[in-house]
């Protein structure tokens, strides 16, 4: 017997057994359309569960054209242009992924946690990392490194433009905390509590006393750089290139002659001792020697 579908149903006719039926046979016949209509249209059940997380793709360079993160040859730097601050983080970070890296920042530890190919490790397999991979990852945190803050803020521009226009993506709101770290102040939605921004991303947090769940998610790099924005908002000097670099970019920072550890109040102090004391329970702050390093081609951010 050929399969009825409802599309080869005919209405007129559908109605006029309703009417020359009887009574129960009319009753049963409406349960049992009402019914099988309900499981033909209804979403399956399976659908409205949680989406599963995704898997890595291909960064889009502004222009439809999909781009790698991980390259098997020598990064040119048309490679890296127009990509966000969050790709270029992701393109160093899977060089380091791909040999267990395991990672302090939650973006990074649920984007590569999404990665069928991803297997955390304690530390770093540097058995992993060919001559290749540490050439390619010093090439783009050289690349990033060199973004001055004319092109953050050209970026900034971009991002809120999108945000405006389309709403906020989870993959802007990463941009904007990214970009907020480096700008030196928050960029992001005002509606973002305080006590969800971390100090790097909003100097302005360093004005109260900081909690171990406010740092639980910083490198001993960020750490660092945290440590030393509390001197830098006071006007303190630094003979490090990469500190000044880092905090040249920003427009709050003013480097005083004059200054002294004096002017660091009782909250300065407490943050400076809390921050100090995460970093020995890593390893020990880093010199400029190892944060150039871990901003590069051997260790991970």
């Amino acid at each position: 017997m050929s399969e009825i579908r409802f599309g080869d149903l005919n209405p007129a006719a559908y109605f006029v057994t309703l009417v020359v039926m009887r009574p129960m046979k009319r009753h049963l016949l409406v349960l049992f359309t009402a019914v099988t209509l309900t499981l033909c249209f209804r979403a399956p059940r399976s659908w409205a569960g949680k989406r599963p997380a995704p898997a890595a793709q291909p960064q889009s360079d502004g222009t439809g054209i999909q781009r790698p993160l991980y390259y098997n040859r020598l990064i040119a730097s048309d490679d890296l242009k127009y990509r966000s601050l969050r790709e270029l983080t992701l393109m160093r970070n899977t060089i380091f992924a791909r040999a267990g890296n395991p990672f302090r920042k939650k973006w990074l530890a649920d984007y590569f946690g999404a990665q069928p190919w991803y297997h955390p490790l304690a530390a770093t397999d540097q058995t992993k990392l060919t001559p290749l991979d540490k050439q390619n990852a010093e090439i783009i945190a050289k690349y990033d490194l060199a973004l001055t803050r004319e092109q953050l803020q050209s970026m900034l521009k971009e991002v809120m433009s999108s945000v405006r226009a389309d709403g906020p993506t989870p993959e802007d709101k990463i941009e904007l905390r990214l970009l907020s770290a480096r700008l030196g102040k928050w960029v992001g939605s005002s509606d973002t509590p305080e006590d969800e921004r971390s100090p790097l991303e909003d100097p302005a947090v360093l004005d109260k006393q900081l909690t171990l769940e406010q740092l639980k998610d910083l490198s001993r790099r960020d750490l660092r750089l945290l440590r030393n924005i509390i001197y830098a908002r006071r006007g303190r000097q630094f003979h490090s290139g990469l500190l000044r670099a880092y905090f040249e970019a920003t427009d709050w920072y003013k480097a005083d002659p004059a200054y002294t550890d004096a002017r660091l109040t009782d909250v300065d102090i407490r943050n400076i001792k809390l921050i100090r004391s995460i970093e020995d329970q890593l390893g020990g702050p880093l010199t400029d020697f190892e944060h150039n390093r871990e901003d590069g081609w051997i260790l991970i951010s």
